[in-house]
């Protein structure tokens, strides 16, 4: 994956984007953020103190997926980071932040310098479990989705309103509140030991995350949570399931680029 010079990279204020980059001193490297602050900040309370949102927005049939970080001084700053999931990049950038335990995050300073501070990733499971939906999404064309998040960002700015408005989903506890509403209402029946699978996916419904058969031996020897993949309800509980290192396996037939192929009669909006 090629790199960014960060020297090469210049942002005007309240501007942010992202990139991969070489490792530095003190940095893990990998996918990093790079901010420029309106005003001074004090880097080290930034630091203990930035927070950290994300959430999905579907507009005009493109799911746009956002990130957000946030200062607390008194001056506080807000960043949004944007990512299309269907871009030359967008793949590895998804599986970046399901992995990365840290985020570099790179403030432009005004002396035209950068400092690097090192966050906890709290978005690695938000990112995990989107990647399973987006998998099934019909690619969108480059120019489709910047038309689409300029479109969203006409309507949601400033990003004072943005953030109190977008869903908190970077835990998956707080992800699971939400699903468990949907579980409350599905009409079917799901054994208990599946409950705590079970997740509604914008696009295919009511769903069990399960880990495809062909995938069960990268899944031993590996972390199973990278292996999960949303499937219908029905398709599961008629497949039937096995489990290992307590995590459900499926012999549902995934194709890769594609997901899992399940009948289009299974899906339960």
């Amino acid at each position: 994956m090629p790199t960014a010079n960060l020297d090469d990279i210049r942002l005007v204020p309240g501007e942010s984007r992202h990139a991969f980059v070489a490792m530095n001193p003190g940095s893990s490297g990998g996918l990093a953020f790079i901010v420029r602050p309106f005003q001074p900040l004090t880097i080290r309370t930034a630091q203990e103190q930035m927070l950290q949102k994300a959430g999905m927005i579907k507009f005009n049939d493109v799911l746009l997926v956002l990130t957000m970080l946030r200062t607390q001084e008194s001056d506080d700053e807000i960043f949004d980071l944007w990512w299309n999931y269907h871009s030359k990049t967008g793949h590895r950038e998804f599986e970046a932040l399901s992995q990365q335990e840290k985020l570099p995050v790179y403030f432009c300073l005004q002396d035209g310098k950068k400092q690097l501070i090192e966050i906890d990733n709290r978005f690695r499971k938000f990112f995990g479990h989107l990647t399973p939906v987006m998998e099934r999404t019909t690619p969108w064309t480059e120019v489709a989705f910047e038309r689409s998040l300029r479109g969203f960002c006409a309507q949601a700015y400033p990003l004072e309103h943005l953030w109190e408005s977008i869903d908190l989903k970077e835990q998956i506890e707080e992800a699971r509140e939400k699903e468990k509403g949907g579980l409350e209402n599905y009409s079917g029946m799901i054994p208990e030991d599946l409950k705590d699978y079970y997740i509604y996916a914008p696009e295919h419904g009511h769903c069990i995350t399960i880990i495809p058969s062909i995938m069960e031996e990268k899944a031993r020897s590996g972390n199973p949570n990278d292996y999960l993949h949303a499937a219908p309800v029905k398709t599961v509980l008629r497949c039937g399931i096995r489990w290992v290192k307590g995590y459900p396996v499926a012999p549902i037939p995934f194709i890769p680029g594609h997901g899992l192929a399940v009948p289009p009669d299974d899906v339960e909006l």
